[in-house]
């Protein structure tokens, strides 16, 4: 995404390209001439995405991952236990792992011999019986060359770099491709082990970070384990490593709730004297959305940011920060921090159970960003934030995506940033009540922590805490590619004529705001053609403004008038 450094060029551009286009930035809220097309989705991301009986029959509470990082070599060798509850009985189980890994052995642990198993793309059918409620523990040994990351973090991998000193400097990430691209599990995102120990075991001199808390580290001859502890549920693609000459910036939060959490960053060590003063930024950051979401999640695991080798991801406690060390220009803000720390909240604590909901996360991080905005600075600076984030919604699909497949696309799925956080915004102004509004956000965020969520829990909370149906707001913003258009003409006798169009039928309730030089009004448009009549004056003649802002376009059509009148 474009920084806000370049705000005041896109600004200034607007004003002289109107409704152009260009670049993917819009300066006026359209639809595109076709919605777009989703992609033939391939045998693996099916196998990914669905949560067939071979993988609800099963539910895993803990994972153990033991790993060997050959920067050298780029290969990992290791093995992961994967504890879990029979939930229905089974003869059959689907774990994941990519295809560039060899699996040397699975077992279950207990038993002696080696597990029957076939392998289709990603999928691992294991043949093992069950009782529903037994539990058990499977054990797989593995080895191989991780996939490299085209295009971190949105197209998944490993990436294997060095630092300015020409040591090894790496990192992964996958929450779109899933996290058994490197290691073995249950990767379905509807499942969250409740805890997770890893250990990481890398050459003498460099440090392996992980997610949770640093235990201890093992020194060998050439090589040093360092293990750590999650003691929170976890999402499986939050799951993290990076490999680095890391200095360690320790630091301290007092939560809102009165508790102190432990901050440990990891940055190289060329940089630890500036990014121990950019990381302040951290305690404003983190005391507005605790004060409008609710108490940091991970208090026991602490908080930290680890300098790595692309731009940011937000990893549960352990977010990948490769910033430069740079606030957005006229700002002391740095936007990656800015937005993962969100995510610590919305993606980390409350989690989508499937990715066509991924707005839930995106949406309402790139939102809390706005309310920074808000709470730091000014209503202008909220607004700016925003109608900065509007130039690049494209309406060409539906911010909630397809169900049950591995799918969230960095291009495609991008209106679940912008257009998410529209949303909620555009719900805010409709509701004309912020206690209602934030009550709505801080329960829905409190009452799912450390939980899996749908879209249809959030419409659900919110007709009940505004004791209204707004089922009409969201079919609309969230199921349809396309956006609300007002048409509007007006004739010399001060009588503004209006309509909705690329609208579902029951979307006649959203309230908009026009300014006039006689004084302001509201008007609640459906798609039939409506009139109203603007005060009097004293002047002779009468202009008018559309408030910027909700989430519509508006468009001029001088037919409006006549067709009126034929009525």
């Amino acid at each position: 995404m474009i920084k806000l450094r370049n705000y005041l060029i896109l600004l200034l551009g607007s004003l002289a390209l109107g409704s152009c286009s260009l670049l993917g930035i819009h300066f006026k809220v359209h639809n595109p001439k076709k919605a777009g097309k989703m992609p033939a989705f391939s045998n693996e991301v099916i196998l990914l995405g669905e949560l067939t009986p071979l993988r609800s029959c099963f539910d895993v509470y803990y994972y153990d991952l033991s790993l060997d990082i050959n920067p050298d070599k780029k290969t990992l060798s290791g093995s992961v236990e994967i504890h879990a509850k029979a939930i229905n009985d089974f003869d059959t189980l689907q774990i994941d792992l990519d295809p560039n890994f060899k699996i040397t052995s699975l077992t279950q642990i207990g038993a002696t011999e080696e597990l029957p198993y076939s392998r289709n793309e990603r999928a691992i059918f294991v043949t093992l019986t069950h009782k529903k409620g037994e539990l058990f523990i499977l054990k797989i040994d593995y080895q191989g060359k991780p996939m490299i990351a085209k295009k971190p973090p949105w197209k998944g991998g490993f990436v294997w770099k060095k630092d300015k000193e020409k040591k090894p400097w790496i990192g992964v990430t996958c929450e779109t491709d899933g996290a058994s691209i490197w290691w073995p599990l249950k990767d379905h995102t509807s499942d969250e082990p409740d805890s997770m120990r890893t250990h990481y075991t890398v050459p003498k001199g460099l440090t392996a970070v992980a997610n949770g808390q640093l235990v201890d580290s093992v020194q060998h001859t050439n090589t040093t384990t360092f293990n750590w502890f999650v003691s929170y549920p976890i999402n499986t693609y939050n799951v993290s490593v990076y490999v680095g000459d890391f200095k360690p910036i320790h630091d301290t939060h007092r939560s809102i709730n009165g508790k102190d959490i432990a901050i440990t960053h990891y940055v190289l060590k060329q940089n630890y004297d500036k990014a121990k003063t950019h990381f302040q930024q951290v305690h404003p950051i983190l005391d507005l959305y605790e004060k409008r979401f609710g108490p940091y999640p991970w208090q026991r695991d602490g908080f930290k940011l680890i300098e790595s080798p692309y731009a940011g991801m937000e990893h549960q406690t352990a977010i990948a920060y490769g910033n430069k060390y740079k606030n957005d220009a006229g700002s002391n803000t740095d936007y990656i921090i800015l937005h993962e720390i969100a995510h610590e909240w919305w993606g980390n604590s409350v989690t989508a159970q499937d990715l066509c909901d991924v707005w839930l996360q995106e949406g309402f991080a790139t939102y809390a960003e706005a309310l920074y905005f808000e709470e730091n600075g000014t209503t202008i600076g909220y607004n700016a934030h925003l109608q900065f984030n509007k130039l690049f919604i494209k309406n060409k699909y539906p911010v909630v995506g397809v169900c049950e497949r591995r799918w969230f696309h960095y291009k495609k799925s991008s209106d679940a940033y912008v257009k998410g956080a529209w949303i909620l915004h555009t719900l805010r102004q409709q509701l004309q009540d912020d206690a209602v509004f934030f009550d709505i956000i801080k329960t829905f965020y409190m009452d799912n922590q450390y939980d899996l969520v749908s879209t249809q829990q959030f419409i659900e909370l919110v007709n009940e805490k505004s004791g209204d149906d707004y089922t009409w707001f969201f079919d609309q913003y969230l199921y349809n590619n396309f956006a609300p258009i007002l048409e509007y003409d007006h004739n010399d006798k001060g009588e503004l004529f209006y309509r909705w169009t690329r609208v579902n039928p029951d979307f006649n309730k959203l309230q908009v705001t026009v300014d006039g030089n006689n004084g302001t009004i509201i008007i609640t448009p459906d798609t039939s053609i409506k009139k109203v009549k603007w005060p009097s004056n004293n002047l002779g003649i009468w202009s008018y403004r559309f408030q910027n802002n909700i989430l519509c376009g508006f468009e001029e059509n001088k037919k409006l008038t006549k067709l009126y009148d034929k009525k």
